[in-house]
């Protein structure tokens, strides 16, 4: 029996603005399970509502939604349908034959719904259309230079026809949510390589309609791609300007400091990243407002920040257990340097490390070197290679080291200033920057 699923968001007479969702399955094999509400917000979905199936296959949500974007109706968590829910619009009705839901689909009434599919269904065709050429393709040589030929002509006319169609859609209704979010994706392409601040006259960072779909996350990469920064220190003007652009909107403000904690957590840089929480977090307790998993990170991070004492290691010695406080005790100043015995970057680093370490650890400088190798051999290889003069350590269990997690690292090389007692002092992008840091605290 093929299951029968009809969604409807309608506008409720006496909430004007606002759409109200409800639906039946026929299938009473359905009853008593979870249909689930998702708003987008940016790349990711947050259930915002669910409702339990009655018996009789009817379902409600209690209250009806005013938010415009892109969403997701969810069946049992994993079977999941793209949507858009606009308030402008009275009713979207929508019937599925079967599972999965986005396979079986059919808009009864709404425009934009309607469009929302057929762009998904003509995107699929495409990206069938290039796989196959693609498998074609790999069957070939160099010198099947006809067949090769044929083969290009025909994936460019499914992407041309792909523009065109999207095109006509968008031209279907200029005002609608679809036409907008695509007029915005043509721009912010159009932006590309013209300076971070079209990507900015582009996408208004400040509107949360816009928040609501995937088009916010990639607006923010292309800002900073167009930047193309040659030092980690032009991120910081870059956050600043993002921040602002979005600060008109608290709930873009809000989801600009999630997501720009979120992306240089992830990929760096930590100069970048340490600004944000020291200027966005730290001085108001905005923290208390990220989410669960993102404010654990951010208390991760806060741990290893300028000013806090860092945490205490146990450093393997050839077998001989010694903690990081103890070594670190008897000298005024000492640098980790956190590296891979395979890192070329860290290579690059040990000649000026090297004269750092020459040139001041009569006054009392040291570095403690903490190897994220897996590997012995390396390890020794290295230290003999470098002719690297201070203590290094290994767990050989590389980026699963336990100093990593406790440090944050997210890539090598990566310092750590710290006086006598523990406390982080600096993080030193490179070893020319400890010399210049040196330089002022031994004057």
């Amino acid at each position: 029996m093929r299951t029968l699923i009809t969604a409807c968001l309608a506008l409720a007479s006496a909430m004007a603005g606002a759409q109200q969702l409800q639906g039946i399955l026929a299938d009473s094999s359905m009853a008593h399970r979870q249909i689930t509400l998702l708003q987008a917000q940016g790349a990711g979905f947050m259930p915002i509502d669910s409702v339990r199936i009655g018996g009789d296959g009817h379902f409600r949500f209690p209250h009806p939604f005013k938010a415009t974007g892109f969403y997701q109706l969810a069946l049992n968590d994993s079977d999941v349908v793209n949507i858009v829910l606009d308030a402008r619009e009275p009713l979207v009705d929508l019937h599925f034959s079967g599972l999965p839901l986005a396979d079986h689909m059919e808009v009864a009434a709404s425009a934009d719904n309607k469009r929302l599919a057929e762009m998904l269904h003509v995107t699929r065709e495409t990206a069938a259309i290039q796989a196959s050429v693609k498998q074609q393709k790999a069957l070939l040589t160099y010198k099947d230079t006809l067949q090769l030929q044929a083969l290009d002509r025909i994936g460019k006319k499914a992407a041309d026809t792909q523009a065109e169609f999207m095109d006509e859609l968008a031209k279907d209704s200029a005002t609608s949510y679809f036409a907008r979010n695509y007029a915005v994706d043509r721009a912010i392409g159009r932006a590309r390589g013209k300076g971070p601040m079209a990507v900015a006259a582009a996408m208004d960072f400040s509107d949360p309609d816009l928040m609501r779909s995937t088009l916010y996350d990639r607006a923010i990469m292309a800002f900073l791609q167009n930047m193309h920064a040659v030092e980690e220190g032009q991120f910081l003007p870059a956050t600043d300007t993002l921040m602002a652009l979005a600060g008109r909107n608290k709930a873009t403000e809000a989801f600009m400091l999630e997501h720009l904690i979120d992306l240089f957590a992830t990929y760096g840089p930590e100069l970048a990243l340490q600004h944000l929480i020291d200027r966005y977090v730290a001085p108001g307790g905005a923290d208390s407002e990220l989410p669960p998993a993102l404010r654990a990170k951010v208390a991760d991070l806060m741990k290893v920040s300028v000013g806090r004492t860092a945490p205490d290691l146990e450093l393997n010695d050839g077998g001989a257990q010694t903690s990081l406080s103890t070594t670190v005790g008897g000298q005024r100043y000492t640098a980790l340097f956190f590296y891979s015995s395979t890192c070329e970057h860290c290579h690059a680093q040990m000649p000026a490390l090297k004269a750092d370490y020459e040139r001041f650890h009569a006054k009392g400088f040291n570095v403690v070197g903490i190897a994220l190798d897996a590997d012995s051999m390396e390890f020794l290889h290295s230290i003999r290679e470098n002719a690297i003069p201070w203590k290094c350590y290994s767990e050989f269990k590389g980026w699963g080291a336990g100093a990593v997690k406790l440090y944050q690292v997210k890539g090598t090389p990566a310092f750590f200033l710290l006086d006598a007692r523990m406390k982080i002092l600096a993080k030193p992008r490179d070893a020319e920057e400890l010399a210049e840091l040196l330089e002022k605290l031994f004057r």
